[in-house]
């Protein structure tokens, strides 16, 4: 195979490795979409925490505390959506390239409780306002 058949698979590779680089590490962000309301039960016993944020949850789902412990579950349409809430994103004057953006979420109605939805590098977030 020669290099203009091999360079396809390299810049999926790059994008695989290199996309999730530009949020994961701001401990702040959370994914678009609520955490399930928690069922009304005891727990019994704790179970070990299958997440710790939402980074570490597949694809949307998100880090929620469930009845006993935090597991990644799908999240739930926010109710009663704000299109804009209070306060401003940081500005990133930096475009993402040459990855396309990864945006988890639109506007400020897909963000769970104060959380905005900021541009960052790579595409629009959710964070808490400055």
């Amino acid at each position: 195979m020669n290099f203009s058949g091999l360079f396809p698979h390299l810049v999926l590779l790059a994008l695989g490795i290199l996309a999730p680089w530009g949020v994961e590490g701001e401990k702040s962000a959370i994914k678009a979409g609520a955490c399930p309301a928690r069922k009304p039960v005891q727990c019994l016993k704790r179970e070990k925490p299958e997440c710790s944020t939402d980074w570490g949850c597949p694809g949307k789902q998100r880090c929620c505390q469930d009845t006993c412990g935090f597991k990644c579950l799908n999240p739930v349409p926010i109710p009663r959506p704000v299109k804009k809430k209070s306060g401003s994103c940081l500005r990133f004057a930096v475009p993402c390239r040459p990855l396309p953006p990864l945006s988890q979420c639109q506007n400020d109605g897909q963000c769970d409780g104060k959380y905005k939805c900021c541009q960052r590098i790579c595409g629009k977030f959710c964070f808490p306002p400055k």
